[in-house]
């Protein structure tokens, strides 16, 4: 790229040449410099999602992990171990690049009315389940084939229990959620729920069947999370909303009245003595007049305090925080 000179800098040369200087000076060029750091952003693939909701969504999943383990443990009656491998934002029309052409597609439909999601199973994966629930030893084939319609019909049984799954820890941000199996394909160009170009979030698992390892693919649409973008927060966020709540929750309880009663001694009566009692009558309680005695809040003894005079007034200074003893003082007292 040509280099333009400022007019600035034309007229600092042409006075130069006049003088007949030698002009061996770099004229500085002022660059542009930013105030603030340069991100890169890649405007083919923006994110959607941002990483907050990434992460919520990884703890959402790897709870769904340890519940579908031991719901295809017992199903397949073999030891199935399934975690989480990576999370990323991808383009739908790259998440179907990346999978291999003969598969198992299966479009879950969400609702109410949330949208539609993917879910893929490696061939291989799935010939070893369908092997092991027939009673073999769950061996990956020799080679890919297309699947039967009876291979398909004898996988529903695993496809319930993740749709299961599922219900149950998107149930924490979906009240009422509802999924089921609402297509199942071999081709991955058949299945269309979003534009080549639309954003996904793409959640790879590895399921361990044995000695077999073999991958599972679950694919969401942005334009289905958006909808519920604001309940996928992380623990660290509600922790911290949850502290909110509770500060001014407690700046109200600040602001709450309480009753303080100082019970200063008392003495058991029959209704026939409650009922003589006349003017200046003399009532002897059960405490002496250099005894403690106790404050209570809202009818609930909180302390122990001595009496005096303040000012003229009388008052009471705390000695300390009613203890169980003082209790059953108290109780042993009044019986």
């Amino acid at each position: 790229m040509t280099n333009v000179l400022t007019q600035e800098e034309i007229d600092a040369l042409l006075a130069a040449v006049q003088e007949g200087q030698d002009f061996k000076q770099e004229i500085q060029v002022e660059r542009f410099r930013p105030k603030r750091p340069v991100v890169p952003y890649n405007f083919r693939k923006p994110d959607r999602i941002s990483k907050e909701q990434l992460r919520y969504l990884q703890v959402l999943h790897d709870r769904f992990c340890r519940n579908l383990s031991s719901s295809l443990s017992v199903y397949i009656r073999s030891v199935v171990e399934v975690s989480i491998v990576s999370i990323e934002q991808i383009t739908y029309q790259e998440f179907l690049l990346f999978l291999p052409g003969v598969s198992l597609y299966c479009v879950i439909k969400v609702e109410p009315d949330v949208g539609r999601l993917v879910l893929n199973i490696d061939p291989e994966l799935t010939f070893v389940i369908i092997d092991r629930i027939l009673g073999g030893p769950g061996e990956p084939p020799r080679g890919i084939r297309p699947f039967t319609d009876l291979e398909l019909d004898l996988l529903d049984g695993v496809l319930n229990r993740i749709i299961i799954e599922l219900e149950r820890v998107w149930e924490s941000i979906i009240e009422g959620v509802e999924m089921e199996v609402e297509m199942r394909e071999t081709q991955g160009g058949l299945v269309q729920i979003v534009s080549p170009n639309e954003v996904v979030v793409v959640i790879t698992f590895e399921v361990k069947l044995g000695e077999f390892k073999g991958n599972m693919v679950l694919c969401i649409p942005a334009v289905t999370l958006e909808p519920i973008a604001d309940k996928l927060i992380v623990e660290g966020v509600k922790k911290k909303a949850s502290i909110d709540i509770q500060r001014k929750i407690l700046e109200h309880l600040m602001e709450v009245e309480l009753e303080l009663e100082c019970v200063v001694g008392s003495i058991p009566l029959t209704v026939g003595e409650f009922l003589s009692l006349e003017t200046e009558d003399v009532l002897k309680l059960d405490t002496f007049v250099d005894e403690p005695f106790i404050v209570m809040v809202n009818n609930v003894p909180k302390f122990i305090v001595k009496g005096g005079l303040h000012k003229g007034r009388k008052a009471c200074l705390i000695d300390r925080y009613v203890a169980r003893e003082d209790l059953l003082e108290v109780r042993e007292g009044a019986e």
